[in-house]
């Protein structure tokens, strides 16, 4: 077919539109011969324009056209869905008459809109805002634009497309309370976490709560254990009210209906409806309150206090601030509850600082107090002993000898006791040493007792020179502890083997390994608390107080070394170990 015949008066096929189409064809029909080819065109048109209408009509949008007064030309079936009007009647009536019947207002947006159309119409500018309609009660996206001009078209026509954002509007709106909601919730946690009492706990998530809840008064009130009394630990009020933080309300401020006990979850729409009241609902009612809700707090199923929400405006309270309510109430509940118990856990631990304190003055105290008497009982036993008070009989001079070995052991123990109280690293008389040859001196005396308990020594000391600078008085306490321990707890026969070396340039380490009764691994560690002893051992061999090792630990740790205790198990030997630091070459004299 031909581009005549396609196209018989040369309109461009974009510009026939809506209402022009049937006027186009009706003055084509009278103005020449119609053939079958150009009926065929004719019903074309008229299908594409029935596809045209019935999609436009289908659309969510309300689309009119209208002229340069105002008036309707064309509208979907959108106003019929809207309840404006029947599409049929909509033709030359105003547009701003039809969406807002008997408004008069000249500020109305619809006007506003008018003369904006007429203003850019000349220009072509198209217009497009969003509004909230509130007799349509919806919100509108609102688009203009103006048609091309044409002698079948109105002329300066404008389409208005209206598409109702309502639903997107809610949606926003969720979103933005909604994230409101976290931000608010997220301030209070950080407050929450950087309170330090539950007071200011109290106090600041209601401050911040204000944010997501239209309250005229809010509180927190704590349930006193034992006594039933109620304590108003915070509130946030707006005027004079009789609510006051730290205040203290009778056990009974709550009797009455056992539904709105304070154990309870209730939300009272008008405390003006009630002829129940509490007392404490009886005050909130004098001071003009209506709408009031309570959420209970718990902490781990225990009932600790709630928390209430007041307005003068009845029924203030929707679904969504009693959701909001009830999460602040489990924050405080957790929060309040966490800190009492680390409230609780710093009295504890004040507490036994102040009797651990009095535990090291005492031993010190009577450590310093058996020192006395033990001088004057050793000085008559060196009397004794030397036969300065009469001539002692064989039987006589052995009891003297174990008196002696008694009271010198009892010296030891308070001497140690008393050292462990003061060690400290200021108070070492530190001096260069060379660790072989000390080890040496310190070990040989300990040779003559093993060998009268039938017990080797085996003693591997490097041929290298190692200095450290140590106070080397305390460091052989601790080799002579250690050593007085692995001939205790070795077997006639056995071997005790003592060896020195070095671990790097920096740090060398000796250890004292026996073939005794071992350790388990569950002790390795407990050996070394003050006055503790394993079972098994204490069990077998006089182990003293449990002062030795401790004391070996507090000088070895003044010396910036380390000490520890190695087993593969009871029956196994055990060996204990300690490291110090290297000095270098020997020091200048």
């Amino acid at each position: 077919m031909s581009s005549s015949v396609e196209n018989p008066v040369g309109i461009e096929p974009a510009t026939i539109e809506g209402s022009a189409i049937a006027l186009f064809l009706e003055e084509l029909r009278e103005s020449r011969p119609i053939d079958e080819s150009i009926e065929m065109l004719f019903e074309r048109v008229e299908r594409a324009k029935q596809e045209w209408e019935a999609t436009v009509d289908a659309l969510r949008e309300l689309i009119c056209l209208v002229d340069d007064q105002g008036r309707i030309l064309r509208a979907n079936r959108t106003v019929e869905m809207w309840n404006l009007s029947a599409v049929t009647d909509v033709r030359g009536r105003d547009l701003h008459e039809l969406i807002h019947p008997d408004c008069i207002s000249p500020f109305c947006y619809l006007n506003r809109l008018a003369r904006r159309t007429l203003d850019r119409a000349s220009e072509r500018d198209s217009v497009e805002f969003e509004i909230y309609d509130p007799i349509l009660r919806r919100h509108l996206l609102v688009r203009t634009q103006p048609m091309p001009k044409h002698k079948r078209v109105a002329w300066n026509a404008t389409a208005v497309v209206m598409l109702d954002i309502s639903d997107r509007k809610r949606a926003e709106d969720a979103v933005r309370r909604h994230t409101e909601h976290l931000r608010v919730l997220n301030e209070i946690g950080e407050a929450i976490l950087a309170a330090c009492s539950p007071d200011t706990i109290a106090h600041v998530s209601l401050s911040r709560l204000r944010k997501l809840i239209p309250f005229r008064q809010a509180r927190v009130t704590l349930v006193q254990p034992g006594s039933g009394q109620w304590r108003v630990l915070a509130a946030d009020v707006n005027g004079e009210t009789h609510l006051k933080p730290g205040q203290l309300l009778p056990a009974d401020a709550f009797s009455g209906n056992q539904e709105r006990w304070p154990g309870r979850h209730f939300v009272i729409q008008d405390l003006a409806t009630l002829s129940d009241l509490t007392p404490i609902e009886q005050q909130l009612a004098h001071e003009g309150v209506h709408a009031y809700i309570s959420i209970p707090m718990f902490a781990q199923d225990e009932f600790i206090g709630a928390l209430s929400l007041a307005s003068d405006r009845p029924a203030a309270f929707d679904q969504e601030h009693v959701g909001v309510a009830y999460q602040v109430a489990d924050l405080l509940a957790i929060a309040i509850r966490q800190t009492r118990l680390y409230e609780n856990l710093s009295r504890a631990n004040t507490e036994l600082h102040a009797a651990l304190q009095a535990k090291e003055q005492m031993s010190q105290n009577v450590s310093h107090d058996l020192r006395c008497p033990l001088s004057v009982i050793s000085g008559y036993i060196d009397l004794l002993a030397g036969a300065e008070l009469g001539p002692l009989t064989g039987q006589q001079a052995e009891a003297i000898r174990i008196v002696r070995q008694q009271a010198d052991h009892m010296l030891s123990m308070i001497t140690q006791l008393l050292t462990l109280q003061t060690i400290e690293a200021k108070t070492l008389r530190k001096e260069p040493i060379e660790l072989a040859d000390w080890l040496r001196q310190v070990v040989q005396p300990w040779e003559v007792r093993m060998a009268q308990s039938g017990i080797r020594l085996g003693l591997e000391i490097p041929a290298d020179k190692m200095w450290s600078l140590v106070d080397a008085q305390l460091l052989a306490q601790v080799v002579e502890n250690l050593l007085d321990n692995a001939i205790k707890f070795s077997p006639a026969g056995g071997v005790v083997k003592v060896h020195l070396r070095a671990i790097d340039a920096q740090k060398a380490v000796i250890a004292v390994a026996d073939e005794g009764a071992g350790i388990s691994a569950s002790k390795l560690r407990q050996i070394f608390q003050r006055f503790y002893q394993a079972e098994e051992q204490a069990a077998q061999h006089s182990m003293g107080k449990g002062i030795g090792l401790a004391l070996c630990q507090a000088v070895v740790e003044a010396h910036e070394g380390e000490i520890w205790a190695e087993s593969r198990g009871e029956g196994q030997g055990s060996t204990f170990l300690f490291t110090l630091p290297i000095a270098g070459a020997a020091p200048e004299r």
